[in-house]
């Protein structure tokens, strides 16, 4: 079962909180006639099911698959519900508003989220700089300068560790990641993907490289592409 709180931390994840943007979603996929995977809780089961239609509160679904997801989704204190659409995986919370039988079949309306998580189809591997041989990265915001170390990157984004949050969207401009090895030092623009607090009162920013350069781009590949070779090697127990 997804956890909600571990999804926001992705850096892959969008959140969609405007009523157009869910409205847009939910109907698209409605349209499609795909199956929703419904989980109640605090019942550990899952149950497929399909969106009937969406209305302007609430969303109307069909009943459960097998028959006694039925019941518990009527005992349910909540649920997480679960679908693909454009390629994407999507994830929100709701709540049971009403059910009715209809013959031998139930029909029930959920509300509609407030919020809706889009994780994004990744495009390149995601790995972890060595603890011994960090990744740097430096940069100004509001006219002050940071530094820090990478938490884990790809082909295409990063995150990293600060003590204070940052508004999601925003640009850095001359971003400085210094790797080591030898390799070049880059300088890049980013933008602040998700920003997640941590149990240590530290934030996990995510960030996206924004127009990166075939030779930046090259760096970031000749560092990505040693690094998974380490790892490989340490898990066959050859370093």
């Amino acid at each position: 079962m997804f956890d909600i709180k571990k999804l926001k931390e992705n850096p892959d994840i969008n959140v969609y909180s405007k009523k157009q943007e869910i409205n847009s979603i939910l109907k698209g996929f409605a349209n499609q006639k795909k199956p929703v995977i419904i989980y109640p809780v605090p019942f550990n089961d899952e149950y497929t099911t399909n969106i009937l239609k969406v209305k302007d509160e609430s969303i109307a679904i069909d009943s459960m698959v097998p028959k006694s997801g039925n019941l518990k989704l009527i005992e349910s204190s909540y649920i997480k519900i679960a679908f693909k659409f454009s390629n994407n995986e999507h994830f929100f919370l709701s709540k049971l508003y009403n059910y009715e039988k209809e013959g031998d079949f139930f029909v029930f309306e959920i509300y509609k989220p407030i919020e809706i998580l889009s994780l994004e189809k990744r495009k390149f591997f995601r790995i972890e700089p060595s603890l011994n041989e960090p990744v740097k990265i430096s940069f100004f915001l509001n006219n002050k300068y940071f530094d820090s170390v990478l938490f884990d990157l790809s082909g295409e984004g990063l995150s990293f560790l600060l003590d204070f949050p940052v508004e999601k969207h925003t640009v850095l401009e001359g971003v400085k990641i210094k790797f080591p090895g030898g390799l070049s030092e880059i300088t890049v623009r980013m933008e602040i993907r998700s920003v997640a607090r941590l149990d240590n009162l530290k934030y996990k920013v995510g960030a996206q490289a924004i127009n990166l350069k075939p030779a930046e781009q090259d760096v970031l590949f000749k560092y990505i592409f040693r690094r998974q070779r380490e790892i490989v090697a340490a898990m066959k127990g050859t370093v």
